[in-house]
């Protein structure tokens, strides 16, 4: 028998994130998930993706990936066969309700970057960006992590470490259900945006994507108000790196 975790463990806090996550993929962006390859980055994955609807895709994104694959166009090959325009859908539009994982973030060019942005702002979809990088100047654009609302770091995690208490399949469903109703007082807005200028993070998506995690606290623990201990979680949750924390794109 496995040992619970202790509350603010490692492991608590990256379940927590994933429990968070699943009540609004697509409103909190996704996360930076920065955990070397191996079987806690495994099992973390996994968790999430069965708190996630039921149905909801789940596509894996190389960094080699061309344009048509990626945003849809002309099927050439296709085409060629049928000797007529055959389109091909392209893994964004796939991946509408669900998520994405991009592995190697950190290596992720420029355009790709700039691509996976502009779906965020404008797709509804999540991405996990699967960050291996050994040295602290190897991680994911800014641009991508000023659009994810979580910030999990795994390689600090033992393989051995204690399951600790998974979250419930019918709570997240009912966090979901009553996402919508949560509200957000005026202490509460100006509190996270006070924290964000205090912090340097020049973007205005930070004290957002901050709302958007505490509301979904709010709604995981039953309530239609946001408190202040969600909105400290938001904060703890959705940090960025300090690399990121003054980008604005």
């Amino acid at each position: 028998m496995t040992e619970a975790a202790p509350p603010g463990s490692p492991w608590a806090d990256a379940v927590q994130a994933a429990a968070l996550m699943a009540v609004d993929p697509a409103g909190t962006g996704g996360v930076s998930l920065r955990a070397s390859h191996g079987p806690v980055r495994t099992r973390w994955l996994a968790l999430l993706r069965g708190l996630l609807p039921d149905g909801a895709p789940w596509r894996k994104m190389p960094l080699t990936i061309g344009d048509g694959r990626l945003l849809g166009g002309l099927d050439l090959a296709a085409t060629l066969a049928a000797g007529r325009p055959v389109a091909e859908r392209g893994l964004l539009a796939e991946a509408e309700g669900g998520v994405v994982l991009l592995a190697m973030a950190e290596r992720a060019p420029s355009g790709l970057a700039g691509r996976l942005a502009a779906a965020l702002d404008t797709t509804p979809l999540a991405l996990i960006a699967l960050d291996e990088g050994a040295a602290d100047d190897e991680r994911t654009p800014a641009a991508l992590l000023d659009r994810l609302a979580f910030h999990v770091e795994l390689d600090w995690v033992g393989a051995r470490e204690p399951e600790g208490e998974m979250p419930e399949m019918e709570r997240i469903e009912a966090a979901r259900a009553r996402l919508p109703d949560v509200q957000a007082g005026d202490a509460i807005l100006a509190a996270l945006c006070g924290t964000a200028a205090a912090l340097g993070v020049a973007s205005v998506r930070g004290p957002l994507l901050a709302l958007r995690v505490a509301r979904a606290a709010a709604a995981l623990a039953g309530r239609d108000a946001v408190t202040d201990e969600d909105a400290a979680l938001a904060l703890i949750f959705s940090s960025p790196p300090a690399d990121a924390a003054s980008v604005a794109a």
